[in-house]
């Protein structure tokens, strides 16, 4: 199936005009054998409901990430070889919306803490599996899910962890945002200015001596360099013209990306993911180095099941390396 998937990224590129193709870097034959082992150990990790368990039980939000991962190597429900797992992951998560429009798995368990991160989440895979498949059952549940993110921005253009106004940290305000300019470019409508608000609050957390985005302030620590990840990526995905803001933390992601063996990173998959991103969304200048740091590492680090850790480690893996192919549309250039 995979090799199927190349032959069309192939002559996809084949239509691209020259600049095009030159902000993608191929995917080595090896890291290709890489992803597809990774989904296979995520595919033997889905419970017969749809859903993957994790640190919260079952969780909407690490299920989605899963979905996405399948979804970024061209598997749609009931397309490809994966595309029973993604229908059923799909289903699972629809199944879990609430009348309010809050996403969530609530069966049996306490409440979550991280409620929101996981509705974004939600909301960002369901609006590119919606973007791709028009069913009407998955855009009822994304507008409503859009809804709810909008109700709850908090006063500064952020968010928190629970369904409630505030403005919390770096990781948590950036995935909202991250899903309301998926589902924007996918039809959805969202004001252009809680975009803005929320751009607005993230730059105030810069540090422009370290060029890189603080956690709650421009306080920097490289425990949480995944948070100016984040933050930079989101600043690349949302069109922020000032570089200051994109191509400066860039390249320090960059410079940590060098000795990332070393470096004191909480959440490295979480690092490699919004890094990835953001290079690959700064053209070849950027992606092309990154592809060389980032291929040798995940290719030695991958265990012998083909995961890299947890589910939720390995789908951030998988949608770190499979960029090129260019299946989910907020990623592509």
């Amino acid at each position: 199936m995979i090799k199927v998937w190349c032959v069309i990224l192939s002559v996809f590129m084949l239509g691209m005009n020259a600049q095009e193709k030159d902000t993608i870097a191929e995917i080595s034959p090896e890291m290709t054998r890489s992803l597809g082992r990774g989904l296979k150990s995520l595919a033997s990790k889905q419970q017969p409901d749809g859903s993957w368990r994790g640190n919260y039980g079952r969780n909407v939000g690490e299920t989605s990430l899963c979905l996405m991962a399948f979804m970024s190597m061209g598997h749609l429900p009931g397309e490809g070889e994966f595309g029973h797992v993604v229908g059923k992951g799909v289903q699972w998560v629809l199944k879990q919306a609430k009348p309010s429009g809050l996403i969530q798995y609530t069966q049996g368990q306490q409440e979550q803490a991280p409620v929101m991160y996981g509705h974004a989440l939600a909301t960002l895979m369901l609006s590119e599996a919606w973007g791709q498949t028009r069913r009407k059952d998955v855009g009822k549940v994304l507008r409503n899910a859009v809804n709810l993110i909008l109700q709850v921005q908090g006063k500064k253009g952020g968010w928190g962890y629970k369904s409630v106004p505030e403005d919390g940290d770096t990781s948590v305000c950036v995935m909202p945002v991250f899903a309301l300019k998926s589902a924007q470019d996918a039809g959805i409508y969202v004001p252009s200015a809680t975009i803005e608000k929320a751009l607005k609050l993230i730059k105030t957390r810069y540090n422009s001596t370290e060029a890189m985005f603080g956690y709650t302030s421009t306080r920097i620590s490289e425990q949480h360099s995944g948070s100016s990840a984040a933050g930079t990526c989101i600043m690349q995905i949302c069109g922020e013209k000032d570089k200051t803001y994109t191509e400066k933390p860039l390249e320090k992601l960059h410079e940590i990306m060098g000795r990332i063996n070393k470096a004191k990173i909480g959440h490295k998959p979480y690092f490699l993911y919004y890094s990835s991103v953001a290079s690959f969304n700064n053209g070849s200048r950027f992606y092309r180095p990154w592809v060389k740091l980032l291929e040798p590492y995940l290719l030695d680090k991958q265990n012998k099941d083909g995961s890299w850790g947890t589910h939720y480690q390995t789908a951030f893996c998988i949608l770190a390396a499979s960029l090129p192919f260019q299946y989910i549309p907020v990623y592509q250039k």
